[in-house]
């Protein structure tokens, strides 16, 4: 299911695996990249979201203030409800500078880094609860 969409992101959820994935591509302005945060913090409140996978390899450098925006919601979402987040970053030396300022910030549920989907979809899976 679509929970959103631009030439950015698409984000989607599976009600099956109760996970939500952003899939990013390109550079995304601030107010596109903040609205696409805002839609996943609302999704995350209104729905029995356990995961939430973020796949940047096709994103562009994220602007720090973006990332320190993204990262500040993350309480929100664990306290709602998500288990575990899992971010797939490309090579990009920048991007994953730009991303690692998450992983210093989530209190109640890991996060990790992963270069390919799959292996961040099963470490997701070993991480919810409904597997």
């Amino acid at each position: 299911m679509v929970v959103h969409q631009n030439e950015n992101i698409k984000i989607t959820f599976d009600s099956k695996k109760k996970r939500l994935t952003q899939e990013w591509s390109g550079f995304a302005k601030s107010g596109v990249f903040r609205e696409a945060i805002d839609k996943t913090v609302e999704f995350v409140k209104a729905n029995p979201v356990e995961t939430v996978l973020s796949d940047a390899l096709n994103q562009s450098v994220v602007k720090s203030e973006d990332a320190e925006y993204a990262a500040s919601v993350l309480p929100t979402m664990v306290k709602n409800g998500m288990k575990a987040m899992a971010f797939v970053v490309p090579e990009n030396v920048f991007a994953q500078f730009a991303l690692d300022k998450f992983s210093n910030t989530v209190e109640g549920a890991p996060t990790e880094y992963f270069k390919s989907l799959s292996k961040a979809e099963k470490w997701l899976d070993e991480h919810s609860g409904s597997h």
